[in-house]
């Protein structure tokens, strides 16, 4: 027959009986484990991780880093480096902000050169009797002289100006009471080709017309040595009707007589005075320049219009004489007038054989005397 095992035996402790003995003894032995540890780790003489009593058997746990097993080393992590300590951060900022400073500055004198009028190459200077200086803008529209001045050859100077090795120029002077007596043969032995001849001027106060003293007698030796002639007159006109009065008298200087270089017309301010035309404004100007020299024109004369730089640019309106000559006054080695032109005052301080003391140098880029 089969036999319960939780059937009691006579004499002895039930199965289940002993094995819950067991199991309390052995919870006992754990408790007992458990106190002894918690006492050790709750001791108020922790062991230093680096004490001398530390022994090599007992070797200290180091914790785990991030980077294990990756290959770098302490002083790949050392980013600190990477960047300026404080004192090179500050020198670097510095020195960041002086090129900037100095790039700025830089580009400001360029902006300034560009729009300074003495260097843009879109202005030029002239000055005023009195010496005042301005920068006019040069008109893009009206027509520029393309001379080469590297061509200008002096002699004693007399200029002489060159195109592919040949003279393309002619001499001239300008004549008035002032030079008295001229020898018109060694005039012409020294070099020069051509005259202009004052006819006469009109009173700078008075406002009278007065005619040259020496016109005449120039006119007539300069004819007998065959020189070429052409005649200017000294205007103070302040109406159209004074101009035409002028152009006029001119006219009736040249009655019978060969003129084959121009017929100017010469108004300017006088120096250290004040003169009649100072009052008129720069069309009444233009108007009474116009008059005279369409007149001398329908004579079948050429009109040539007279003046220094200042004046042509400043007291003037230009761009009305572009049917007309202009002779250009400028006492400098080179012109800086930036328009056309086809004679030239150079000198006022001249010396030539043939007049005694100074006159006036001309030079003419058209032979007049073969048209």
């Amino acid at each position: 027959m089969w036999q319960d095992e939780y059937d009691d035996s006579p004499g002895g402790f039930p199965v289940l009986y002993m094995a819950l003995a067991v199991s309390v003894f052995v919870l006992m032995i754990l408790m007992v484990v458990l106190f002894v540890n918690r006492d050790k780790k709750h001791s108020t003489t922790p062991t230093p991780i680096n004490s001398a009593s530390q022994t090599a058997e007992e070797p200290v746990e180091e914790e785990m880093s991030p980077y294990a097993g990756t290959g770098l080393v302490s002083s790949d992590l050392d980013f600190w480096d990477m960047y300026p300590k404080e004192e090179e951060d500050k020198e670097a900022v510095v020195k960041d902000k002086e090129k900037e400073k100095d790039k700025a500055e830089e580009e400001d004198e360029e902006e300034e050169k560009k729009e300074d009028p003495s260097t843009d190459g879109k202005h030029t200077e002239i000055v005023d009797k009195n010496g005042k200086s301005e920068w006019v803008l040069i008109n893009p529209k009206w027509e520029k002289n393309t001379y080469d001045y590297t061509n200008l050859v002096s002699k004693n100077n007399l200029l002489r100006y060159y195109a592919d090795g040949k003279q393309v120029s002619f001499l001239g002077v300008d004549l008035s009471k002032y030079q008295k007596n001229v020898d018109f043969y060694t005039l012409k032995n020294a070099g020069v080709d051509f005259c202009m001849l004052r006819t006469g001027a009109r009173g700078y106060e008075t406002g009278v017309l007065q005619p040259d003293e020496s016109f005449d007698t120039f006119l007539k030796d300069a004819e007998e040595a065959e020189m070429p002639v052409g005649v200017y007159f000294f205007s103070q006109a302040i109406t159209v009707q004074e101009a035409t009065e002028e152009a006029d008298f001119v006219l009736g200087k040249l009655l019978e007589h060969k003129i084959s270089y121009p017929v100017a017309f010469d108004m300017e301010f006088i120096d250290n005075d004040t003169s009649r035309v100072e009052t008129l404004s720069r069309e009444e100007r233009t108007q009474i320049a116009l008059t005279f020299l369409q007149k001398i024109e329908a004579s079948g004369y050429t009109g040539m219009l007279y003046g220094n730089k200042e004046w042509l640019l400043k007291r003037i309106d230009l761009s009305k004489f572009d049917d007309y000559d202009i002779w250009l006054a400028e006492e400098k080695d080179i012109p800086d007038y930036p328009y056309r032109f086809s004679m030239w005052q150079y000198s006022r301080q001249g010396e030539v054989d043939g007049i005694n003391g100074m006159v006036d140098l001309n030079i003419s880029f058209i032979d007049y005397s073969a048209r």
